[in-house]
């Protein structure tokens, strides 16, 4: 019966539980995004954004005493030679197609949070809304 409930053990064991898969892949998301360029989480120069990156989910992973999961996440993705596949801060510009979704993405949050009711806002209002509603969100970001 030993080996039976071995075997048991075995097949309910998960490799990364439920319930850390969908924070493991927003850090992840956001160690790709992390740019010098792009103002955030850690000190905006390469060497320090993977220091930040790796020290994150490593200390994520031995919180949740998440060993396998670190071992695979520093053997396929963190350690050198795989972050320099994957990770945008290894270069020093960033892709066309990142800014130009992050320039979609700044608009969309202008249209859908200030100016849901104005179909053609004056260019003043516009302004207005720049300077006072949205650069006061992303200062604190900084």
């Amino acid at each position: 019966t030993s080996d039976t409930e071995e075997d048991n053990s075995d097949e309910q064991h998960a490799f990364c539980p439920d319930i850390h898969r969908e924070k493991i892949i927003q850090m992840m998301v956001n160690h790709l995004n992390a740019h010098p360029m792009i103002p955030g989480y850690s000190v905006p120069t390469r060497d320090r954004i993977r220091y930040w990156a790796v020290k994150e989910m490593y200390l994520y992973c031995v919180k949740n005493e998440l060993r396998e999961v670190w071992v695979y996440m520093w053997e396929n993705w963190y350690r050198p030679g795989r972050w320099e596949l994957w990770a945008h801060s290894v270069h020093k510009d960033l892709p066309v197609l990142q800014t130009t979704m992050m320039v979609e993405a700044h608009w969309c949050k202008i249209k859908n949070n200030f100016l849901h009711h104005f179909h053609k806002p004056c260019v003043d209002f516009l302004i207005w809304i720049l300077t006072a509603k949205l650069a006061p969100i992303y200062y604190q970001k900084l």
